[in-house]
């Protein structure tokens, strides 16, 4: 097709522009509102109206184009009245079938009117994506991958009528009624031609409301303003109110403001995000610079007409700023105590002054330290310098804008040092991290800092930072693994001149203590028949708290505490006596060394018990009662066993003079509790002779054995 070359005229980021601009204009409004599927807008003049529409969709501009379109009218209102509802209701139709028009008729028009190119190729196209020149930056095949055919096609159709009435009505989206009268108000409403539409509210669209004869102004453009770069002035206007009745702009220049001419060869259409302030950007080339220019901004409507123009914004070109910036030869001191700066700068260039700034520090706020010196000049003398100078010029061109130097420093001689840094303090974490700070020196020519570290105050201190520290603080690593419990720290502030401080006193700093003590020396167990002698030797680790001796029975679990040795008396201490024990049974024992930190150390376990004699608790007083009636001796007494293996009692008789024989043995049935006296009675049965005196002792007898002392002899008469 010869139309389809048209759209080649477009460079392929205008193409891609074109695509995006379509929701900003008639065509977008009506796109983003979903509801509203077909959208008709008027414009009214002294003997004719015309009429545009819009589909929301692509689905709907299919349906419009194979149905086609009726269009039809009813008076509503005649000299400001409103008429009767019967004839309020007659329709009227103009137009019966509107259709896109036939391929040959956009081949004719196409030929002079670009957009009834564009709009061609939209219906009858066989691809809507253009071929582009192999000089081209961007690939237009590469930009439209991500855009469907159906989309492309719908986009450019719309874009194309809102831009060429010609366009609009070969597309079947534009109509001029031309049988109108002044006086009258009229609807005008759409349907399909053919069947009816699928998806129109008759509520929301396909209608629209015009009075004949009242020609309709669009909005003059007044918020335009300008920034003038070299040979470009940049065009700016809010479009938030010029949108509502423009879908593009023409950009016009002139240099003596009556004289104009056009800039841009197709119409600009702004693009901005849904999130930006809607404020279109124009850049207008200038011929040259420094000559003053006119720019203004014609805004053209759906119906392909323009706007009046806007305000007038007038502004010339600004030559590039120098490409060379002042530069300081020096700052040199004087024999007052000030310096004397100078700089160089080409004099070719034109500028309208220099000016000396000074800052406290390279990275602080410079503050103008000279009044506007002229063009000419190329030095300046600062009578009252600061401890530390850093220092500035700035060359402002004929436009006043600035070109800053590079920062240069300078200094009086100056042989005082800092202040020695006061309060310094800190704590070393149980991760071997050092944290130090200290209150800050205020000298306006300080450096840094220096941290010195050792371990012992007496030793030489050792530089701790390579470099000077710029904060009150210092973070460095030390080991825990060591015996020496302390850091010892000291601090010197430096000047910008390397001028050292005096040291500040040392501090000392606890290391965490995470080495347990030496373990303690259980030397030996003497084992007795009434106890048990441990013998020891105390841990010597400086930072021990105290000791603590432990026991249990073999076996056992649990630990138990029996003496605590607390510092420094510990050190006195090498012997425990362990009483009240129970013979036979095999106790262990354990002796920990517990330092400030609650770390502590454990001898080796030795093992030792009382030694068993077999000798058990004797049988205290014994009482004896004849029972002469019954013929019998009755003997009672108390005792404690001490332990479960009582079984029971041997009873010696005999008379006076006469060994002691045993003549029962008095078991035990009942359980017996251990530790704790109890009764016992036994009853001698005889046989025993009237007349005669008795003598009675009793023995306890264990089942391991174990035998108590006889008791004490106990007479009776019988």
């Amino acid at each position: 097709m010869k139309y389809s070359m048209a759209i080649n005229k477009f460079s392929s980021t205008f193409c891609l522009l074109l695509i995006l601009a379509v929701c900003y204009g008639f065509s977008g409004q009506v796109s983003a509102q979903q509801e509203i599927q077909l959208a008709m807008i008027a414009n009214a003049s002294t003997d004719s109206i015309q009429i545009r529409w819009a589909p929301g969709s692509y689905e709907m501009w299919r349906q419009i184009r194979d149905k086609g379109l009726r269009l039809s009218r009813q008076t509503v209102m005649r000299d400001g009245q409103m008429l009767p509802l019967a004839e309020r209701q007659e329709a009227v139709i103009i137009a019966a079938d509107i259709r896109p028009a036939p391929l040959a008729t956009f081949e004719t028009l196409g030929a002079t009117d670009d957009f009834v190119a564009i709009g061609g190729q939209a219906i009858y196209g066989q691809s809507f994506l253009p071929s582009t020149d192999e000089n081209d930056d961007v690939s237009l095949g590469a930009l439209f991958n991500s855009a469907t055919d159906q989309q492309n096609r719908f986009g450019f159709g719309l874009y194309a009528a809102d831009q060429s009435w010609t366009a609009a009505k070969v597309l079947g989206l534009a109509f001029t009624d031309t049988n109108v009268r002044a006086n009258e108000t009229y609807v005008y409403s759409l349907e399909g031609a053919s069947e009816e539409l699928i998806g129109v509210d008759d509520k929301y669209s396909a209608f629209v409301t015009v009075k004949a004869g009242s020609r309709f102004l669009p909005a003059k453009i007044s918020d335009v303003s300008a920034t003038f770069e070299d040979k470009v002035g940049v065009l700016s206007w809010d479009v938030t109110t010029a949108r509502n009745f423009y879908t593009s702009y023409h950009i016009e220049r002139s240099s003596d403001g009556i004289s104009w001419e056009r800039v841009n060869e197709e119409p600009f259409v702004p693009i901005f995000k849904e999130d930006q302030r809607p404020t279109a950007f124009y850049q207008v080339p200038l011929p040259e610079n420094n000559r003053p220019y006119f720019m203004r901004v014609i805004g053209r409507t759906p119906f392909a007409q323009d706007g009046p123009p806007s305000t007038i914004v007038q502004g010339m070109g600004k030559d590039p700023l120098p490409a060379t910036a002042p530069s300081i030869a020096g700052a040199f001191p004087n024999e007052e105590g000030g310096f004397d700066i100078s700089w160089t700068f080409p004099e070719d260039i034109p500028v309208n002054n220099f000016q000396v700034f000074r800052a406290k520090d390279a990275l602080g706020i410079f503050e103008p330290l000279s009044d506007l010196l002229p063009a000419e000049a190329r030095n300046f003398r600062d009578e009252a310098p600061m401890r530390v100078n850093y220092y500035q010029i700035v060359v402002y061109d004929q436009y006043d804008r600035e070109l800053r130097s590079f920062t240069i420093m300078a200094q009086p001689n100056d042989t005082t040092p800092p202040e020695t840094p006061v309060n310094l303090r800190g704590i070393i974490t149980d991760d071997g991290k050092v944290i130090l700070n200290w209150d800050a020196n205020t000298e306006e020519d300080l450096l840094g800092y220096r941290i010195w570290l050792a371990n012992q105050p007496e030793e030489e201190f050792k530089l701790a930072t390579d470099r000077p520290l710029v904060n009150d603080y210092y973070i460095g690593e030390t080991t825990l693994n060591t015996l020496t419990s302390s850091l010892y720290a000291k601090i010197t502030a430096l000047d910008v001149r390397h001028n050292p401080s005096p040291f500040s006193e040392y501090i000392e700093i606890l290391r965490p203590d995470t080495i347990a003590p030496a373990a303690p020396l259980l030397k030996g167990l003497e084992n007795t028949t009434a106890h048990i002698d441990v013998y020891f030797a105390t841990s010597r680790t400086p930072d021990i708290e105290q000791h603590e001796l432990y026991r249990r029975p073999t076996g056992d679990t649990s630990w138990q505490l029996i003496r605590t040795l607390p510092y420094p008396a510990e050190k006195e201490t090498s012997h425990h006596r362990d009483s009240d024990l129970k013979p036979g049974i095999t106790h262990e024992y354990r002796l920990d060394a517990v330092d400030r930190s609650g770390l502590r150390a454990s001898s080796d376990v030795l093992r030792g018990q009382v030694i068993d004699d077999f000798i058990r608790r004797p049988v205290g007083k014994v009482k004896a009662s004849p029972d002469r009636r019954a013929f019998s001796i009755d003997l009672n007494w108390k005792y404690s066993p001490e332990n479960d293996d009582l079984i029971g009692f041997e009873i010696f008789r005999n008379k006076p003079g006469k060994t002691p024989g045993i003549v029962a043995m008095m078991r035990i049935e009942a359980t017996i509790t251990t530790d704790k006296k109890q009764d016992f009675l036994f009853t001698d049965s005889g046989p025993l002779k009237m007349d005669t005196t008795y003598e009675y002792r009793v023995r306890a007898v264990y089942a391991d054995g174990g035998l108590s002392c006889q008791s004490s002899v106990v007479t009776v008469n019988f």
